[in-house]
């Protein structure tokens, strides 16, 4: 196994990282929210918010792959798990 060494001092590479963490739970919470969304939707204009409504979700999975990536880089370990993303949206809506 390779360890990827950061080329940020520990403290800035700790802020990146928890930075990189979060933007990565919100981008795979937000394209979470938004197929619920989707799946829910009825009426004449389905076809085009339904369409548009895509490409939201496939842009914050492109962007929470970007995010990951850069975090690793970082030596930062990424973690989309959903058991990480649900327990990090409930401690942000009960703070």
């Amino acid at each position: 196994m390779t360890f990827v060494s950061s080329p940020l001092p520990e403290a800035e590479r700790a802020i990146a990282g928890d930075a990189l963490r979060a933007t990565l739970v919100d981008l795979l919470d937000l394209s979470l929210v938004v197929k619920q969304a989707q799946w829910n939707l009825y009426g004449p204009r389905f076809r085009s918010v339904h369409l548009q409504l895509d490409e939201v979700v496939t842009t914050a999975r492109d962007y929470a792959g970007m995010v990951a990536e850069r975090a690793a880089a970082l030596g930062v370990s990424p973690d989309g798990r959903a058991a990480t993303v649900a327990a990090t949206g409930q401690a942000e809506n009960r703070g």
